[in-house]
């Protein structure tokens, strides 16, 4: 019998590489990186390592790009013009995903440092482009209120127990209510009083079918959850 003295699982004679922790089975240095002799610790290591590997590849394609844009830009004008929106918006999905990759355990902080990222990309464009113009009034509110509402259903999904229509019900109303606070926000900055009018033609359209979605969930399925609603 041939163990491997990283992870203590059985092999067969010649392997070179342990099929389970991916280490050489003669190599016991390894084993002082590991916990202890679990596959679970193996595992967690290995999700460690390729959440590693996914974020400096995405730090490699995110940078790249930044310079290909800056280049063109530099190469077919007189100077940073166009290159400075997409970079500003490169940058920004790559720290959206290093913080996915580093912070999802605590999704309060995750919500919060992505708010803030958002709200700095849109700074910097808008202060590019106009000089603050429409960022305070415009910008910043529709974004808080664009991840508040995310944020309330985010909570909603992990308390309901039973998770099925009523979560797309619950969605449905979140839009209808983002809709309305958009033209809110958008009449304000453009006339400075409010006028509802399409936002409450979407709210009042799309409210029957929330309600149909409830029903089901809490009267005739009586609480199913979507996969065995839908017999997946």
């Amino acid at each position: 019998m041939i163990l491997c003295h990283n992870c203590g699982v059985e092999l067969d004679e010649g392997l070179k590489v342990c099929p389970l922790c991916g280490r050489d089975p003669e190599n016991k240095t390894g084993q002082e990186q590991i916990s202890g002799n679990y596959p679970s610790d193996i595992i967690q290591l290995r999700k460690k390592e390729n959440r590693r590997y996914l974020w400096e590849l995405s730090g490699i394609i995110a940078f790249s790009g930044i310079i290909v844009c800056t280049l063109l830009d530099l190469l077919t004008g007189k100077g940073l013009n166009w290159s400075l929106f997409s970079d500003i918006s490169i940058s920004v999905v790559w720290v959206i995903l290093t913080l996915y990759l580093f912070v999802f355990k605590n999704p309060m902080i995750l919500g919060i440092l992505q708010l803030l990222a958002v709200l700095a990309a849109l700074f910097l464009i808008d202060l590019i482009a106009t000089g603050k113009d429409w960022f305070f009034p415009v910008g910043l509110p529709v974004t808080v209120s664009a991840f508040i509402i995310s944020g309330t259903l985010i909570i909603l999904f992990r308390a309901v127990r039973l998770k099925g229509l009523n979560i797309i019900a619950s969605a449905i109303i979140a839009l209808s209510v983002f809709c309305i606070v958009t033209e809110i926000v958008f009449d304000k900055y453009r006339n400075g009083l409010t006028d509802l009018q399409w936002s409450l033609i979407v709210a009042v359209s799309i409210l029957p079918v929330a309600l149909l979605f409830y029903f089901f969930h809490y009267r005739l399925k009586k609480g199913n959850r979507l996969d065995s609603f839908f017999h997946i």
